[in-house]
């Protein structure tokens, strides 16, 4: 992983780590992590964890069910190939949560 723990990743980062990730499994984490610090990466499958229950009291949108989450897809190389989703927190404004997956 990454060095510097309180920036955000290139987009070539997240990808890396994300086509690489099937060669370390001891990277895979097979369940939540609850409150987890500030600066932490984890890797879920999305299939098998449910990686928004992680203790953490995030803004949610007008109705104040859901959680107000932003979506984007990313490019590597000038190819979307990366799909992301922000989530602020509702206590600290600078906290945020960061998901990233492949689009294939």
């Amino acid at each position: 992983f990454p060095t510097q723990r309180h920036r955000w990743n290139t987009n070539e980062e997240i990808a890396s780590l994300l086509i690489s990730f099937d060669r370390h499994s001891d990277w895979l984490s097979k369940e939540v992590k609850i409150r987890p610090k500030s600066g932490s990466m984890l890797l879920y499958s999305r299939k098998k964890v449910r990686y928004r229950r992680d203790g953490y009291c995030w803004k949610k949108r007008k109705d104040g069910k859901t959680t107000r989450e932003d979506h984007m897809k990313l490019k590597v190389q000038g190819i979307e190939c990366i799909y992301g989703c922000y989530v602020h927190s509702a206590i600290l404004p600078t906290f945020h949560r960061r998901c990233y997956w492949l689009l294939q």
